[in-house]
């Protein structure tokens, strides 16, 4: 890719050789390059370790990213099978982790705003969330966060400037970026020089990487550059600029009255054909010259029904609901996958046109490459193509509409931008170049193993983790359609929409994962770092570290990394290798200091900041002091510190440590966090044994490069992804023995839809009746599901119940052995209860999607009746009950 930078290089020349020799110099300790929610938190981060001196450069007005200029006014934050606090329900995947770090903190500042000004944390109630804001009332608290450091002088905030020309070293083993001139945005004529002994690229495009000529990728990874096991193997049908799309968010909010929007220039509604429920029912008929997939979701609910969360386009992402918020007024985010994303390939050919007249060969560069002048043809018309999507909704969607209460055409564009057309400043970027670090990661590194997509996935640790790690994080791999389609009638002069590409969707997950730090740090320059969306990673990677929590969490690790070199006066790539100046940087994330809340290091799910063990576990766990089972993702601070499992730590914290002995009194009766913090507080300022380095370019010499090896000290081979599809234990697989025995009756919870099974009878929710002589106490027949996600039907139909619910079946008096499953092949389920014939067997019981429970219990008829409850007493969760045998052991006269 060193080519691709001396490309750019060339084409900026003119502008470098009218640059001003007289400029003056100014010197800063840290520059850093862009307002994005990275460059904020790098920022923040290193002045409170001290740097006197930090300049941070954007190129509008606004700071914080995609939460704000980018206008992503719904968090989107880790993600996995787990769950901490509230997720979507159709969705596979939880919140991760608890809130940590520099994120809690701002997250913290919005929901009180929230709360003072529309009377709740979280005032949207989306159905993709929970949380939620204005996206100018947040950047006020990105501002106000950071306003503190500018007011010490520590902090210097250049507005309207972008990089320009980069200044290089080659006196050393690496080129070494020293400085760079900045030109205000609209020229190129710079006005500034700065000088910078590191400098941290958190810009939307990689400015500085590139000026800067540092190695950089762009675009699809063959399968042959880093072996991930869904990467294309033919980028024939993966062009130079397909990536992950933009897509030009708009914010609107309620108006008096009707208040539609002017038709944009080249509007057309058959580009918007699953916009809409009522937009699919019209068009599904079209034929586009790709193999698209149709699909929609509902427009606006009727009057009446709208505050509730619940899928539709006005619920999706609502900002604020007006009937439940203090100032009554709804707010909403129009940004999702339904016809708004905008491709970066097969451009439709007025931009094709725009492109080419500005240098041959323009529309097929990857925008990442292209000039800001070229980037802005590639904005202005996805700025045209959400404008049409809301026209489409205020027109042809209304006038379809039955109930139009909640029309679109009683929306109008936020102004809180200040821009002319009412929309943000920038585009969502879901993806930017990636640097060329000392480490790439990988797909294979963190993908989950327990199935070939994402709802076959438990909770565990990823198979890699990083010894250089410096946060947590938990995705799936998220591409949005990257393809466009065109009408096969009309070519790219008429409609199209997105498509899917293969091994570009949404349906891989990401284990518990690190973040190395190896991945902030070029592979062959020293003087800078990356941060924000280019960093060290592969495409696929990249779509999954990219969400609101996770640019500030590399934001702040940059911050830390930086502060660290400079204080040593070392080059980033050093720490890595040096064990006490790694244990620094995380020190400095998480190590108890009083100016900020510490970060999530190792990924624990039940691990939250003000948990008095927070930094004592993390900073084990991160040495490797603490035994890791891949499934224990609870560290379970409160349970009892067993003798066997404190002498076993003991073990481990001496080998960590560069002393003779340790001698460490500890107290009797301890819990697990305790004694972790009564071990930290005895380890934490003793010597570390170093690393060891046995080979240059090979530290444990096991073959394979450090630039490829994950695990640097830790011999082993080549990192590889395989299905392990989990086993579960007997009384968890929800199995059957199916040989004939015809005393044995099994009852099988399937819809109408299942055929009938061999040895099963069928119970479809109906109330019981006195002719099938089993049956419900009320119709459960709408509670009845089919995952499709396991070859045995009876796993995998279950009827379910939120509330209490009764079966009955008519059956001789006597002992009869019954046995029940419980579990949902598709999902996780909690809280679920069974009894039979009063005696409780399952209470309580958490499953996860996949696994099972099967509870055997003996159990006396004297009434001719055999009674199953499933359900809470108080309902509030669901307990899904696949099948039911039961054998009569012995009848109602031996049994007396």
């Amino acid at each position: 890719m060193k080519t691709v930078a001396l490309a750019f290089l060339a084409f900026i020349c003119p502008v470098l050789n009218t640059v001003r020799a007289e400029l003056p110099v100014q010197k800063t300790d840290l520059l850093i390059v862009g307002g994005t929610e990275s460059g904020w938190a790098a920022a923040i981060q290193a002045a409170r370790q001290g740097v006197k001196s930090i300049t941070l450069v954007l190129d509008g007005d606004w700071l914080g990213g995609q939460y704000t200029e980018q206008a992503l006014a719904c968090v989107d934050e880790n993600k996995g099978p787990g769950k901490v606090g509230w997720g979507v329900d159709w969705h596979p995947m939880k919140r991760s982790f608890h809130r940590s770090g520099l994120f809690k903190e701002l997250m913290d500042r919005i929901e009180a705003f929230n709360t003072q000004k529309y009377g709740s944390p979280m005032p949207g109630r989306p159905f993709h969330g929970p949380s939620t804001f204005r996206p100018a009332e947040a950047e006020a608290i990105f501002r106000e966060l950071l306003q503190p450091y500018i007011d010490n002088g520590q902090v210097t905030l250049i507005t309207r400037h972008y990089p320009v020309k980069a200044d290089l070293e080659q006196t050393g083993a690496h080129p070494r970026l020293t400085g760079l001139w900045l030109a205000p945005t609209g020229s190129e004529q710079p006005d500034r020089h700065i000088q910078a002994p590191l400098t941290i690229d958190a810009s939307d495009w990689g400015d500085v990487i590139q000026l800067a000529g540092a190695d950089f990728e762009l675009g699809a990874d063959p399968r042959s550059r880093y072996h991930e096991p869904s990467a294309p193997v033919d980028l024939s049908d993966y062009p130079a600029n397909e990536m992950n799309p933009i897509t030009w968010a708009m914010v609107v909010e309620e108006s008096d009255g009707e208040t539609p929007i002017p038709q944009p220039e080249r509007y057309d509604d058959r580009n918007f054909v699953r916009t809409s429920k009522l937009s699919l029912a019209e068009m599904k008929h079209l034929k586009w010259d790709r193999p698209v997939k149709l699909g929609s979701i509902p427009h606006w609910p009727d009057k009446g029904k709208a505050s509730p969360r619940q899928l539709s386009i006005f619920t999706v992402r609502r900002i604020v609901d007006g009937e439940t918020s203090n100032d009554q007024r709804t707010s909403i985010l129009l940004n999702y996958m339904l016809g708004q994303d905008y491709p970066l390939e097969r451009l439709p050919r007025h931009v094709v046109d725009a492109l080419e007249a500005t240098e041959p060969g323009a529309s097929e560069k990857n925008i990442v490459l292209m000039t800001r002048p070229q980037r802005q043809i590639i904005f202005e018309d996805a700025k045209r193509h959400s404008l049409s999507l809301l026209y489409h909704l205020q027109n042809f969607v209304h006038e379809r509409a039955p109930d139009k209460t909640n029309s679109f055409r009683h929306f109008h564009l936020s102004n809180e931008f200040g821009t002319a057309d009412h929309l943000p400043p920038k585009p969502y970027i879901r993806e930017s170049l990636r640097l060329k670090a000392m480490y790439m990661m990988r797909e294979q590194d963190g993908r989950n193993q327990d199935g070939p997509h994402k709802k076959f996935a438990r909770e565990r640790f990823s198979q890699v983790l990083y010894p250089d790690g410096l946060f947590a994080w938990q995705f799936h791999y998220d591409f949005h359609r990257t393809g466009r389609a065109y009408l096969k009638a009309e070519g790219n002069s008429g409609p199209w929409i997105d498509y899917e590409k293969p091994g570009r969707n949404t349906s891989l997950v990401s284990d518990r994962s690190l973040f190395p730090l190896r991945s902030l740090v070029p592979v062959e320059m020293d003087g800078l770092l990356g941060a924000q969306k280019n960093v060290g990673y592969s495409s696929i990677v990249s779509a999954a570290i990219r969400l609101h929590d996770q640019c500030v969490a590399i934001g702040q690790a940059a911050g830390a990394t930086a502060a660290i070199s400079l204080q040593h006066d070392i080059a980033p790539r050093e720490i890595p290798y040096d064990r006490e100046k790694l244990e620094q940087v995380r020190t400095a994330l998480c190590g108890g200091s009083q100016t900020g809340v510490a970060l999530l290091i190792w990924p624990y799910r039940d691990l939250a900041p003000a948990h008095p063990a927070f930094i004592a576990v993390n900073r084990l766990a991160a040495r490797g002091v603490l035994p890791l089972k891949i499934r224990e993702v609870n560290f379970q601070p409160d349970a009892a510190a067993t003798p066997a499992w404190r002498e076993q730590i003991q073990r481990r914290a001496i080998q960590s440590v560069n002393v003779a002995n340790l001698p460490l009194m500890f107290n009797e009766n301890l819990s697990r966090g305790e004694f972790c913090q009564q071990l930290w507080a005895g380890l934490k300022d003793l010597p570390l044994l170093p690393y060891t380095c046995l080979q240059p370019d090979d530290a444990d010499a096991d073959g394979i490069p450090d630039r490829d090896d994950p695990t640097l000290f830790t011999p082993g081979e080549p990192v590889q992804w395989s299905n392990h599809k989990p086993v579960n234990p007997p009384d968890q697989d929800g199995i059957l023995n199916l040989k004939k025995n015809t005393s044995i009756r099994r009852i099988n919870f399937a819809g109408k839809k299942t055929p009938p099974l061999t040895g099963f009878e069928s119970d479809q929710g109906a109330v019981v009746d006195p002719q099938r002589r089993f049956g419900w106490q009320r119709d459960l027949r709408q509670n009845v599901r089919q995952r499709k996600q396991l070859p045995e039907a009876y796993r995998d139909t279950f009827v379910f119940t939120r509330d209490h619910d009764r079966w009955e079946c008519t059956v001789p008096n006597g002992v009869w052995q019954v046995t029940v499953c419980v579990g949902d092949s598709g999902h996780d389920q909690i809280g679920q209860w069974v009894t039979v014939e009063g005696s409780q067997i399952i209470q309580d019981l958490a499953t996860t999607a996949g696994s099972f429970q099967e509870s055997q219990v003996q159990v006396t008829v004297k009434d001719g009746r055999l009674t199953v409850e499933i359900g809470k007493p108080d309902a509030g969760t669901n307990t899904c009950l696949n099948w039911i045998t039961f054998e009569q052991i012995t009848t109602a006269d031996k049994s007396k």
